[in-house]
């Protein structure tokens, strides 16, 4: 992914607001990490690290934990991308898992597809080291 521009608008501020954004401690176990924000492009990609004491019997990442990483970058989506007005509360999801996560660091891109009067709507995708 191309780097992100953070200066579009009030991005820089915003970024560093999101940023310092208070977490909950789960945030803190998967390695919560906001690395870039596109204000222009509604995209925010955050860093988690996928941990062998986080992984399930068959030594890959656990599901839940795993939508829990996609939840935490679309709620930096939802907040970040609209100027940080709003908490966000997840209403529904749909994940579909394509491969198993092993170890290591994993970048979540999530994108802010359509924003109404009450609810956002959000799309976000995880992607291992080499962008797989």
């Amino acid at each position: 992914m191309p780097d992100m521009n953070t200066t579009h608008g009030q991005g820089l501020d915003l970024f560093t607001r999101l940023k310092q954004r208070p977490r909950c401690p789960v945030a803190g176990l998967l390695g919560h990490c906001l690395v870039a924000m596109d204000v222009a492009a509604g995209l925010v990609e955050v860093e988690f690290q996928a941990a062998p004491h986080l992984f399930n019997p068959m030594a890959v990442m656990q599901g839940g934990l795993t939508m829990a990483m996609l939840e935490m970058a679309m709620t930096d989506a939802a907040i970040g991308l609209t100027g940080l007005d709003y908490d966000a509360v997840l209403l529904e999801v749909n994940c579909n898992f394509l491969a198993a996560i092993g170890p290591g660091p994993v970048r979540c891109r999530a994108h802010l597809a359509r924003r109404g009067r009450s609810t956002a709507f959000v799309a976000a995708q995880l992607f291992d080291g080499q962008g797989e």
